[in-house]
């Protein structure tokens, strides 16, 4: 039987490399799709008598409500956000040579629940290296609040385990002694 305990609403705080993201307008997704390869033989025709997993994405959306250089660091990873310490001045200088590796400035992920204490990780959902990876665009409207979507994706963090190398969901603290890969 079911438990309403086990049904959630409520919006998510997101931090990303340590940092607050800030408020958000429209509610966060995570996403996660496993692409399998079919493994077949004769004996069974085109039916697959197999599945083998051959890649994963895992990806959370993020509609982020605040609009500020500092915000927009996170949604450009190519950027170069420069600070004068002296003015107090911000920039974010777009355009990199193709090439450039996302993993030098991918970040740990965060969404925790707003509704639970932050020592509470029980319901957390942690990608452990994301980068975003997604077109940011930015309305700017006479009669609608400004809200640009920015969709971080995991990549390998090769520091896991198998199994472990995309993200968490869960308290990333808890160890036991039973790693079963069943659900």
């Amino acid at each position: 039987m079911g438990d309403i305990k086990n049904v959630q609403i409520g919006a998510q705080k997101l931090t990303y490399n340590g940092e607050d993201l800030g408020h958000t307008n429209g509610g966060c997704t995570f996403g996660y799709e496993p692409e399998f390869a079919d493994i077949v033989v004769d004996m069974y025709g085109t039916t697959a008598a197999d599945k083998a997993l051959i890649g994963e994405i895992v990806r959370v959306t993020v509609p982020m409500a605040e609009v500020t250089v500092d915000k927009f660091k996170n949604a450009i990873p190519s950027g170069t956000f420069v600070e004068d310490s002296a003015s107090g001045k911000k920039k974010l200088q777009i355009g990199s040579q193709a090439g450039k590796k996302m993993s030098d400035v991918a970040a740990e992920l965060i969404m925790h629940p707003s509704w639970l204490p932050e020592s509470d990780k029980q319901f957390d959902i942690t990608l452990h290296k994301a980068i975003a990876a997604s077109e940011v665009e930015l309305e700017y409207s006479k009669d609608e609040q400004a809200v640009y979507e920015v969709e971080f994706v995991a990549i390998i963090d090769e520091s896991k385990e198998d199994g472990n190398l995309l993200a968490t969901i869960g308290d990333p603290e808890t160890t036991s002694g039973d790693t079963s890969t069943s659900t």
